[in-house]
């Protein structure tokens, strides 16, 4: 009777623990696909870089964050560089746009930015990020 018990017992605790491992599935970086392929260079707090395409934004092609009180997005298309800075708690963002206008922003440190270089996909919180290039919009690649 005994046996039984301890061999049901066993059986049990096996069916609630099987499914408790992940199989190295969630450590994969899912890039999201943005609408335009834009090709940009980033420069992380730690001054490595690296040459990225497919970037963006939490999925977007545009740069979110406040101007003192109001909201505000910024297409890629208008902008040429973006600096980062951490400080305290925000990350303030010193947008270059083409034009030669300077816009300064606070943006969410912890919104993450997406992209795929030649060995690997990335993914960065803003707060990690120095500086963004942005080098221009790649083609679509007809398949």
């Amino acid at each position: 009777m005994k046996k039984g018990l301890y061999f049901s017992l066993v059986v049990i605790i096996s069916f609630c623990t099987l499914g408790m491992g992940g199989m190295g599935q969630g450590d994969q970086i899912a890039v999201p696909e943005p609408e335009e392929n834009y090709a940009v260079t980033l420069i992380d707090q730690s001054d490595v870089s690296i040459e990225l395409e497919k970037f963006s934004c939490d999925g977007l092609t545009c740069l979110t964050g406040k101007l003192g009180r109001v909201e505000i997005s910024i297409d890629f298309d208008k902008i040429n560089s973006v600096f980062f800075l951490l400080q305290d708690k925000d990350v303030n963002a010193k947008v270059n746009l083409k034009d030669g206008k300077v816009i300064e922003l606070v943006v969410d440190k912890k919104k993450p930015c997406y992209g795929v270089s030649s060995f690997a996909d990335i993914r960065i919180e803003m707060q990690d990020i120095k500086r963004i290039t942005i080098r221009g919009k790649m083609l679509k690649k007809v398949e």
